[in-house]
């Protein structure tokens, strides 16, 4: 019977893997050059990180709380990339996204348990450490772009809110 199942197992990996594909495989530069690659990592990560959240929160909750303020995060930031990549609202790009998000997530779900069956471990023996690792990346990125665009935003504000003080004093 065991082994039926891991026949099974084998032959539904390869449909997860059109769904699925390594992440860590592209480099940041390739992110800022296109955007539909951008919103393909973005909506990876939170659908990753979601999955992630999914499987251990019950037995490690504090760990998964760390996979969900990742998924939680990055999420605004893939409604955005489609809203510029379709042109379309943004509530009409969160409906759109949820979606994805939410089937993206249970193929994620679907393939850590297959690996669990086959290696007694959700991430072990696949390329989800190093695509987490690579999300993680990604989220740092833009941490740090958005404290730089927001410090220079308050700085040029600041200037412009002087200049026009002075401009009324005159």
């Amino acid at each position: 019977m065991k082994k039926i199942l891991i026949i099974l197992l084998f032959i539904t990996t390869p449909l997860q893997a059109e769904k699925i594909e390594q992440l860590s495989w592209f480099n940041l530069q390739e992110l800022l050059e296109d955007d539909n690659l951008t919103y393909k990592i973005i909506k990876s990560c939170v659908s990753l990180n979601s999955a992630v959240t999914e499987i251990i929160s019950e037995e490690h909750p504090e760990l998964g709380k760390k996979f969900f303020e990742t998924a939680n995060y990055l999420y605004p930031f893939g409604i955005l990339t489609l809203s510029k990549i379709k042109k379309i609202n943004y509530n009409d790009a969160q409906k759109e996204y949820s979606n994805s998000i939410d089937a993206q997530t249970k193929d994620y779900m679907d393939f850590m348990m297959q690996n669990g069956v086959i290696n007694q471990s959700f991430i072990e023996g696949t390329f989800l450490g190093d695509d987490i690792a690579y999300c993680n990346e990604i989220r740092s990125a833009i941490e740090i772009t958005h404290f730089r665009f927001f410090r220079y935003f308050r700085f040029f504000s600041s200037f412009n809110f002087f200049f026009r003080t002075c401009a009324n004093f005159f």
